[in-house]
């Protein structure tokens, strides 16, 4: 069932993945917004007054010997009845 969902998702998209000059990182943006998009129509604010932290992004995983890296691409907190707050900026100013 999931990969059907994924396979739908990401066949509106495969030509222009295809022709990317790296397809396989293009197909992981695509992946990671497609499951982005689908997770902000699920999310709500609707359990208290606390605060809500979404991060996401795309695992590189590298080959034997080398170190996997994760590539940040959300970093955001949410509270109800105020504006979203984007902290990615700010993660990147450790870099």
């Amino acid at each position: 069932m999931q990969m059907d969902w994924i396979k739908t998702q990401i066949a509106p998209h495969v030509n222009g993945i295809a022709r990317s000059e790296n397809p396989m990182a293009s197909l992981a943006h695509q992946s990671y917004h497609m499951v982005k998009d689908k997770i902000m129509q699920c999310v709500n604010n609707d359990f208290g007054s606390g605060y809500l932290c979404l991060i996401g992004g795309i695992q590189i995983n590298l080959p034997l010997g080398l170190e996997d890296h994760f590539l940040p691409c959300t970093f955001e907190i949410r509270r109800a009845g105020e504006p979203t707050v984007d902290l990615l900026s700010e993660m990147k100013e450790f870099r």
